[in-house]
């Protein structure tokens, strides 16, 4: 090899000792000249100490070991290679839900570990404060041949599908499910003229809003006795303050070193969860009816599909076990929600076009819909 620093002199030598440099075989080049030969027979120990495998799957530093390795060998500096490039691209989002096995374990093991109710006298005290608060809504609707406040019956629908999906639930949730729309008939005497006439008016308009709620509902909880950490948790579900992403959890996220799990994070997911299934199940039950009756049926379904985006396995079992038309139930077929990764699982087997939402046209079919 010829070197920077190498005299007229050593290069002489060099080309006296390889009779078959001026060749351009390799393997004749490889074996009339010994050094030349030594070093090829040196290169694959490099890369002996690589691991092989995906490139997802390797290790960074092992990536940068082998381009280290390489870069070395040649006395420059090579680019990285397809490895190093792949884990620094951006993951993609997580799709682990309460529905997944490894963590459906847990809220299994942690309903089973919940005490037994007792009397719960002061659930009780407070459902009857919100009750005697919403009696006095303006708005009523007929139900079973009378008249009755609407909040007042919304409250009961949205507590009764919370009793049949999780009956030992928190009292924090069946609070909110009676009391999240507490004398919100009221809200009306905070005028939207009062804020300035733009994008942070109307946010802070809604913002305040929200917190009169919130505030009127600790207020009843107060009277009722309960503590601090309670209305602290019903304020930050009716302000939606740092609460988890049920449809976004991972194992890591509920578990600790030596086995620990997170009940509490568990619990809260939870009710996040029950929330959404039973305002899903209310939608379902009473205004989805009608709306089929009244409305175009891609309305319809484009409404049934955002109310179903977020909901679990339980609610869709649940939903589809309710009485529906041949027609109602063929809707709601179609307006069931893909599995957590099924567009990955399209990608992979059929390509980009397959996860897409478009209808299949030939000339798209080689179109990169990300």
């Amino acid at each position: 090899m010829i070197l920077a620093g190498d005299t007229i002199g050593s290069v002489r030598q060099q080309r006296a000792a390889c009779p078959g440099a001026r060749s351009t075989c390799g393997s004749a080049l490889g074996s009339r000249c010994p050094r030349l030969a030594s070093q090829r027979a040196s290169a694959p120990a490099a890369h002996a100490a690589v691991p092989f495998g995906p490139a997802d799957t390797v290790a960074p530093c092992a990536a940068a070991a082998m381009v280290g390795a390489l870069g070395s060998s040649g006395g420059r500096r090579l680019p990285y290679s397809t490895a190093v490039v792949r884990h620094r691209q951006r993951l993609g989002p997580c799709r682990s839900t309460l529905d997944t096995p490894e963590i459906s374990e847990l809220v299994d093991k942690m309903i089973a570990a919940r005490p037994p109710p007792g009397s719960r006298e002061k659930l009780s005290k407070c459902l009857s404060l919100i009750e005697d608060i919403n009696s006095n809504d303006p708005s009523t609707v007929e139900y079973n041949g009378r008249r009755h406040p609407y909040r007042v019956l919304f409250g009961s629908w949205l507590a009764g599908w919370v009793e049949k999906l999780d009956p030992g639930a928190p009292d924090e949730l069946f609070i909110l499910t009676r009391g999240k729309n507490i004398e919100s008939w009221r809200l009306v005497e905070i005028k939207r003229d009062d804020y300035s006439p733009n994008t942070a008016g109307q946010k802070q308009w809604q913002a305040d809003r929200k917190a009169w709620l919130a505030n009127r509902l600790k207020g009843v909880m107060k009277e009722a006795d309960y503590g601090e950490a309670s209305q602290k948790l019903v304020e930050d579900f009716m302000l939606n303050r740092d609460l988890p992403d049920p449809r976004d959890v991972r194992l890591y996220d509920v578990t600790g070193p030596m086995g620990a799990v997170n009940y509490r994070l568990l619990e809260l997911l939870l009710m996040v969860q029950t929330l959404r299934d039973a305002e899903a199940l209310v939608f379902l039950e009473r205004t989805f009816p009608r709306m089929f009756e009244e409305l175009p049926a891609d309305e319809v379904l484009a409404a049934v599909r955002r109310e179903l985006a977020g909901v679990s396995r339980k609610c869709l079992a649940t939903a589809l076990q309710l009485p529906w038309s041949p027609l109602q139930r063929k809707l709601l077929s179609r307006a069931l929600p893909a599995p957590p990764g099924w567009g990955g699982v399209l990608r992979e087997l059929e390509g980009v076009a397959a996860a897409s939402t478009h209808p299949g046209d030939w000339r798209y079919r080689d179109f990169d819909y990300e």
